[in-house]
């Protein structure tokens, strides 16, 4: 009888104990995943407020100008495939072109950040805006990956009563324009954009699997 028994325990532990082991691999992998989109929506968070405070300024004012305002906006900033706008309007200053009067510029941008390749990414000045005096020549450039979707943009200009829609096109590479005095904050905002980028390639991999 003491056998039997020990046998019919032993029977129902085996089982049992596989059943608990599953139970507390599925919940780390849920744990573990409900972390990874705490930290990407941190991230993406932590983006929006450094390129929406930034990025948004006065035009000409190194040379005692006001020529007109950019602007940056973030219009979705809450999955892998982020989406913003940039605004820029032109005054009617008599320093600008008689063509760029009044002329407003709406180019709006999206991304899948799986499709940055962070490896290729940069931060460098142009040289040629640097010696015409424009602070905002620091460029934070996005590379894309091979063989991945690229920067959707869709452009549309306004002149008084004349809109014009350029047709949309996607880019292998995208700048963000910083300020030159702005080095540490388009570092921190390149680290941002990679580590999201990486989280969300390897939720791309997953899906493959």
């Amino acid at each position: 009888m003491v056998l039997i028994e020990n046998y019919n325990r032993s029977r129902w532990h085996v089982p049992m104990l596989c059943f608990s082991l599953a139970l507390l691999t599925n919940g780390a992998a849920t744990t573990a995943k409900a972390q990874s989109e705490n930290l990407l929506h941190e991230k993406l968070d932590f983006l929006k407020a450094k390129l929406e405070s930034n990025l948004s300024h006065s035009l000409g004012v190194e040379q005692g100008l006001n020529v007109g305002e950019i602007k940056f906006e973030a219009i979705s900033f809450e999955t892998c495939k982020i989406t913003w706008k940039i605004s820029t309007e032109f005054g009617n200053s008599t320093e600008l072109p008689a063509p760029m009067r009044n002329v407003r510029m709406l180019n709006q941008v999206s991304v899948d950040l799986s499709s940055i390749d962070a490896a290729r990414t940069r931060i460098y000045v142009v040289e040629a805006m640097k010696q015409r005096n424009i602070a905002w020549s620091l460029a934070k450039e996005l590379k894309i990956r091979s063989g991945r979707p690229g920067v959707q943009q869709q452009l549309v200009t306004t002149n008084g009563d004349r809109f014009t829609r350029i047709p949309a096109i996607d880019e292998r590479s995208y700048a963000f324009f910083f300020n030159t005095r702005d080095q540490r904050i388009a570092e921190d905002v390149s680290k941002a954009l990679a580590d999201a980028g990486n989280r969300c390639s390897s939720r791309v991999q997953r899906r493959r699997r």
